[in-house]
C-alpha cells in the first residue's frame, strides 16, 4: 500500500485529491509517483500540417513538465517519487498500464461527479480507471478533506469472489490502524420511514456486520455512513464484458459520483 500512483489532470478536484494523497502518504510512510497523460486534441491534429505536429507535441510536453514541477514544488521530497508526463490517447488505459508496469499498490485519483450525459453512460476517467486497474483505486471526492482513517465500511452484495478482497481490505485497515465494518442494503421502495439499520450475527468474514433496509441502496449507504461515522467506503467491482463496462449503470459507478467520502474500489 506504500507505493502510490497519482494521476492528475491539474483540475481543482485533482489538486484537492493530491493534497489528500500527500497527507495519506505521510501517515503511512508511503511515496507518491505523479502522472499526467496528455495528447493533442483530435480536432487540432486534423487541422494542422503534419510538420507542425511534432513541434506542438514538444510544446505540450514542456508545458506539462512545468505544471508537474509547480504541483510538487512545496511538497516534502520524502513522499514524492517520479513525476512524469506521458503521451497517450486513451487516458484510463494508459493509467492502468502504467500502474501495472510499475507494480503499484494503490491508485489515488480525484473525482468531480457527472458533468455530462456521456459520463452517465460511459463513466468518467476515474470509473474507467477502476474498471481496468489491477490494483485498488481510491477515488477522492472534490471537497474531501483529510483526516486519519479510523473506520472503513465495506458494502457487500455477497458476490462469490468477495472473500479475497475482504482479506485485502483487512490488511489495509490494519496498516491504517482503522476499524472495518460491513454493510448490506436491502432496497425497499415501499418503505415509508428513515432507513432501518440493524446489527446482525457476525460471520467468519464479516465480524461487525449490519443490514440496512432503505428505499434505495445509496440512501441506505449514506445513512449507515453517517450513523457509524465512516471515513472510507469500500466496494468490489466484478469483471464485466466490454458492452457491460461501457453501458452498465453499476452501483460502484454511481457511488463514485455520489459519495462525499473517499471510495476504495477493488476490481476483479
Amino acid at each position: 500500500m506504500k507505493k502510490i500512483l497519482f494521476p492528475t489532470d491539474f483540475s481543482a478536484a485533482s489538486n484537492n485529491a493530491f493534497d489528500y494523497a500527500c497527507h495519506f502518504a505521510k501517515q503511512i510512510g508511503g511515496t507518491i509517483d505523479v502522472l499526467n497523460i496528455y495528447h493533442l486534441p483530435a480536432f487540432e491534429v486534423a487541422n494542422i500540417p503534419p510538420e507542425y505536429i511534432s513541434r506542438l507535441n514538444k510544446e505540450q510536453e514542456e508545458e506539462v513538465d512545468e505544471k508537474l514541477k509547480a504541483m510538487v514544488a512545496d511538497v516534502d521530497d520524502a513522499i514524492i517519487g517520479k513525476v512524469e508526463g506521458v503521451y497517450g490517447m486513451f487516458i484510463p488505459n494508459e493509467i492502468a498500464l502504467y500502474a501495472k508496469e510499475g507494480n503499484y499498490d494503490l491508485i489515488m485519483i480525484g473525482t468531480r461527479g457527472e458533468h455530462s450525459e456521456v459520463e452517465k453512460y460511459l463513466g468518467s476517467v476515474t470509473t474507467q480507471t477502476m474498471l481496468q486497474a489491477n490494483c485498488p483505486v481510491l477515488a477522492v471526492p472534490e471537497f474531501a478533506t483529510y483526516s486519519p482513517v479510523k473506520k472503513i465500511a465495506y458494502a457487500t452484495d455477497f458476490s462469490k469472489n468477495e472473500k479475497h478482497f475482504v482479506k485485502k481490505l483487512k490488511k489495509i485497515a490494519a496498516m491504517l490502524n482503522a476499524q472495518t465494518c460491513f454493510v448490506h442494503v436491502e432496497a425497499n421502495e415501499y418503505l415509508e420511514e428513515e432507513p432501518i439499520i440493524q446489527q446482525v450475527e457476525p460471520t467468519e468474514e464479516f465480524k461487525d456486520f449490519h443490514v440496512v433496509e432503505s428505499q434505495s441502496v445509496m440512501e441506505g449507504i449514506d445513512a449507515f455512513m453517517r450513523e457509524k461515522v465512516v471515513d472510507w467506503l469500500a466496494l468490489y467491482m466484478p469483471r464485466r464484458r466490454l458492452w457491460e463496462r461501457l453501458f452498465h449503470s453499476s452501483f460502484t459507478k454511481r457511488m463514485t459520483f455520489h459519495s462525499h467520502k473517499p471510495l476504495l474500489v477493488f476490481h476483479e
